[in-house]
């Protein structure tokens, strides 16, 4: 019975801090309008899911914002380029996991049978089942939200000589949660004694930001033995409308010989929110907010970011391209609130009821939120590597069609909303196998999703280009393996 009580103790700490996270979702995914991804991970546009990611080089014109800027201005480009919500919005979405399938998520939890006694019950775990699972979540048990769409661009190229000018307008909304291996643990094999139970794994970052991007890009001086070389800049006002963050978890308890529970609680978090949204924190005695909400809301805080990039086109065959993106931070200042907890805790009875509740009390920080002025974040500044290869100037002809195969390294500088510091090593193709019509794979490894199998695939009506991808085709000819949903697709105008 101890055993028991234990068990569901740590869990309702848990779950009640789950219960503060889950609001800010409905906050986060209400608006319909999302914008230019970032980050090492972040989505991209259709053309490069098809790819797995991979567009350092390959993403030119107005996919370039975001990614290389310098890919803005390229050769046998039309003078103006416009995205549009029509005919086809620009639009990529994610969610999913990085560590459970459909398939266990159905074995372990969604399986469920009626006993003799006529109650609902669950699937009766075998050793190796116990087994299987807590390696599932040996890493942790990471999940990942974002929506990514270009509201708005227009790039115009007055001639060659000037180069390529740009304006995008949008949002991006992106979530990262990690649980704890604990949980799983605690759940499986219950509260051993004399065991330290660890919750420093627990992570999350989620953010809605909206991006006003002005671009450049323009040949520079020729030199000998490189055909071409081109610059990119990109200056990024950014609004932040909406923050949350478990920055820290320290939380530590030891089970003694008697099941009494012994350690610390230590964690530290924060949240902002536009005054427009009516959010109303527990422990702020100041008049409740009222919500309005529009499609401009106003900011809980405002950022500069900075996006620079370079190609060198060495002949018709091969080019290298480097970009640096998000290189800034954003100051929120408006609704902000911090959650700070480092407590001892103790409890020997767990027939305490009042005891019970004070130490709830203490995992969950109630009562430890206060409003402070500001706090500065990062952007999801990270890195791009890319070497292209066009086949048609090698083959001669002998293929049908154009083929260009990419190669790119892809590397976050922090572990912000849509970025890992973890490397991801991608290569694609992108096969224009008619003027009309464009087929599109690629395999990507590394980063938060490990592996991906892209397909895609692109019309090209002269001056509308229409494209579909995903980065887990694998998922979509297996669906009882999909751990998580990923699609793009998109629209350009050319004139």
């Amino acid at each position: 019975m101890l055993e028991q009580l234990n068990i569901q103790l740590l869990l309702n700490e848990f779950k009640m801090k789950l219960n503060k996270i889950i609001p800010i979702f409905f906050l986060l995914y209400l608006p319909t309008v999302y914008s230019q991804s970032v980050g090492s991970i972040g989505l991209s546009d259709a053309r490069s899911l098809g790819m797995a990611g991979t567009y350092v080089l390959s993403a030119k014109g107005l996919y370039s914002i975001g990614i290389n800027p310098a890919n803005l201005n390229y050769g046998n480009q039309k003078n103006v380029e416009l995205i549009l919500p029509l005919p086809l919005p620009h639009i990529s979405v994610k969610a999913g996991t990085n560590f459970l399938t459909i398939e266990e998520y159905n074995y372990f939890f969604g399986y469920s049978t009626i006993n003799k006694q006529g109650e609902k019950v669950g699937r009766y775990l075998t050793e190796d089942d116990k087994s299987r699972l807590k390696n599932l979540f040996k890493d942790g048990g990471s999940i990942s939200v974002e929506n990514y769409v270009q509201l708005f661009g227009l790039a115009i190229t007055p001639s060659n000589k000037f180069g390529t000018i740009a304006f995008a307008i949008g949002d991006v909304v992106s979530a990262n949660i990690i649980f704890p291996n604990t949980i799983i643990e605690l759940a499986i094999d219950g509260n051993k004694l004399n065991t330290i139970y660890n919750f420093s794994q627990t992570d999350l970052k989620s953010w809605w930001l909206r991006k006003y991007s002005f671009s450049y890009s323009n040949s520079l001086i020729k030199i000998p033995a490189i055909k071409n070389i081109t610059f990119g800049i990109s200056a990024n006002y950014i609004q932040g409308f909406s923050y949350l963050s478990i920055d820290k978890v320290n939380t530590e308890i030891l089970t003694d010989n008697n099941y009494a529970f012994s350690g610390n609680s230590s964690f530290l978090a924060h949240s902002a929110f536009s005054p427009d949204f009516g959010v109303n924190y527990d422990f702020d005695t100041s008049p409740d907010r009222e919500t309005s909400w529009s499609a401009f809301p106003k900011p809980a805080g405002t950022g500069i970011g900075i996006d620079l990039g370079i190609v060198l086109n060495l002949n018709n065959s091969w080019a290298f391209g480097v970009s640096i993106t998000d290189l800034g931070s954003i100051n929120w200042n408006q609704n902000v609130a911090e959650y700070q907890s480092n407590n001892p805790v103790y409890l020997d009875d767990l027939t305490n009821q009042s005891s019970v509740d004070s130490l709830l009390d203490l995992l969950s920080g109630k009562n430890s939120g206060k409003i402070i002025n500001s706090i500065k974040t990062s952007l999801a500044s990270a890195l791009h590597c890319g070497l292209s290869f066009q086949s048609d100037e090698i083959f001669d002809g002998t293929l049908p069609g154009k083929i260009l195969f990419e190669i790119d390294y892809n590397k976050g500088f922090n572990i912000m909303p849509g970025n890992s510091i973890k490397d991801r090593l991608s290569f694609g193709v992108d096969w224009g196998l008619t003027r009309l019509f464009s087929f599109r794979t690629g395999v990507s490894f590394g980063g938060i999703d490990k592996f991906n199998w892209g397909l895609g695939f692109g019309f090209d009506f002269n001056i509308l280009e229409i494209n579909v991808g995903t980065p887990d085709f694998q998922y979509i000819i297996s669906p009882n393996t999909a751990k998580r949903i990923v699609v793009g697709i998109d629209s350009r105008w050319k004139f």
